[in-house]
């Protein structure tokens, strides 16, 4: 892939998740307005999260497994066996996500039983559950999509089934609301993840004319592959426990505390979708292929690059958002039904939340990289790890910080299995420079200590505690891009680099480039 290519990637995928977050955004601000904070809300909150907790398993299993695979296959056969390999895989995760959608639409009070809710909000969650069941098959088969559509390197419209979700969730919401209630929201869920097949399947056909399309069961390969895929799908069931346990513990506490923590984790995957996407997107399958024909050094070299390049942007980010979480709450949601104490409850969390942005850029990509190099026992361990030391610290914190003590123990687990993956990484790879990510680090953490300290100071010339609408988003704005230009011109002399590579991003764009294999 040209860096032109690359570059156009990132732009359209970066595009998309900031059409995509915005989107989202607006979702939970018509929820807000439409259903307040209430028990109706976290039983949605709740049936939502097991549907697209499955949804999540098998995106993250497919896209791990597939282009991988793939690229294995086709370097060592051809490209017929790899897409027979691929076909053989598809069928299979079809298979299993028609039986799990049947069980979950014929038996909904067992998923719901799993959060120990009282019988009315129970008996809620289920009626909702079983709305959204086919959902879950739906998102299954867009993942699958997903997936085949990158080994095409096609990612723009991949990109943009988030965008037709949540518009899916808006209609349904805009329409029922006052005929049906929280009921317009499920039924929403499910419109979406219909929009998110159809959104994919014309490229996919026009794309695959070429390749036999007849679904086959069988590969001599296929047996080894499914069994390296039983690690890389129970680690992202264990990187789901901790989304299911933090609504389940939320649960327990006032309600409308699970809707409140939901706000959060919203707000606070904001810069992951605008930012984090379009690098990981495109250079997954790049770094995926270097490793796989052998290429390690290229390879290595990619890793760090990318490291700095998720450091530059998830640094500012983190640091800005989580200083002015009470802001970012009122101006985004302080309206209708979210008073005063639901700002203030989403706000604790969000701050934490955005202290996590680092930990989760380098997470996601040093995952990848290690599934990459088909390590996915040392991500199945380290995962085990982090999300035990994360329950644990959600029981110590529940009790005096509430929702906030479940967020600040999401960060904490976050950054320790970041920690892990770097050290599986170097004693996979040894000549892999750990020196070399302590200094972006560093380098890129003084510049955002640098733009915190600016940001402060223009606090006290124009704080903004209690404002609301236009005075708030003006004066916001300005404290904003003060802490970020300060943060940029100290990256002007401590991340020359970094900006090197986004300069050189940028120019190809516009400027035609010629083939490299290079990140």
């Amino acid at each position: 892939m040209t860096t032109t290519r690359l570059a156009r990637a990132a732009t359209a995928v970066a595009l998309f998740g900031i059409v995509s977050r915005f989107l989202g955004l607006g979702r939970e601000i018509i929820m807000a307005g439409s259903y307040g904070t209430t028990a109706a809300t976290d039983s949605f909150v709740n049936a939502l999260l097991l549907v697209n907790l499955i949804a999540a398993v098998v995106l993250y299993a497919v896209v791990t497994i597939v282009i991988p695979v793939f690229s294995a296959e086709r370097a060592r056969v051809d490209e017929q066996s790899a897409w027979r390999l691929v076909w053989a895989v598809s069928a299979w995760v079809s298979l299993a996500l028609i039986a799990i959608t049947a069980a979950i639409a014929i038996v909904p009070s067992v998923p719901a039983a799993l959060f120990h809710l009282d019988p009315v909000r129970a008996a809620l969650t289920a009626h909702l559950i079983q709305i959204m069941a086919p959902a879950l098959l739906l998102q299954g088969v867009a993942a699958l999509l997903t997936a085949l559509l990158q080994i095409y390197n096609k990612f723009a419209v991949p990109a943009a089934v988030g965008i037709v979700f949540n518009l899916g969730i808006i209609i349904g919401i805009i329409v029922g609301r006052g005929s049906i209630g929280i009921d317009a929201a499920a039924w929403g869920v499910t419109i979406g993840a219909l929009l998110q097949v159809a959104l994919q399947m014309p490229q996919f056909l026009r794309l695959g004319k070429g390749v036999r399309l007849t679904p086959v069961f069988t590969h001599p390969r296929l047996t080894a592959v499914l069994i390296t895929a039983i690690p890389i799908a129970l680690t992202s069931v264990l990187q789901q426990i901790n989304s299911f346990t933090d609504k389940l513990f939320a649960s327990s506490l006032v309600a409308g505390r699970v809707t409140a923590l939901q706000y959060a984790n919203s707000l606070g995957a904001a810069p992951r979708a605008a930012l984090l996407l379009p690098l990981l997107t495109p250079l997954f399958p790049l770094v995926a292929r270097l490793i796989a024909e052998g290429r390690n050094d290229d390879a290595l070299r990619g890793i760090h690059r990318i490291n700095g390049l998720l450091i530059l942007a998830a640094v500012p980010a983190g640091f800005l958002i989580a200083l002015y979480a009470t802001e970012v709450v009122q101006l985004f949601l302080g309206r209708g039904h979210c008073g005063a104490v639901c700002v203030h409850q989403t706000a604790t969390p969000l701050a934490w939340y955005a202290l996590t942005t680092l930990g989760a850029f380098l997470t996601m990509f040093l995952n990848r990289a290690l599934a990459a190099a088909n390590l996915q026992r040392e991500i199945l361990i380290g995962t085990i790890v982090s999300v035990v030391v994360t329950i644990v610290l959600d029981l110590v914190f529940l009790q005096p910080l509430a929702q906030g003590g479940i967020a600040l123990a999401s960060m904490i687990g976050i950054y320790l299995n970041a920690v892990l993956f770097v050290w599986y990484l170097r004693r996979h790879f040894p000549t892999f420079d750990i020196g070399v990510l302590t200094n972006q680090l560093l380098r890129m953490g003084a510049c955002g200590v640098l733009s915190l300290v600016v940001a402060l100071g223009a606090n006290t010339i124009w704080p903004t505690d209690g404002k609301t609408g236009a005075v708030l988003l003006g004066e916001l704005s300005i404290k904003v891009g003060l802490g970020f230009v300060a943060y940029c011109a100290a990256a002007a002399f401590l991340a020359r680099e970094e900006i090197k590579d986004v300069g050189r991003i940028l120019r190809s764009l516009f400027v035609r480039a010629r083939p490299t294999a290079s990140t």
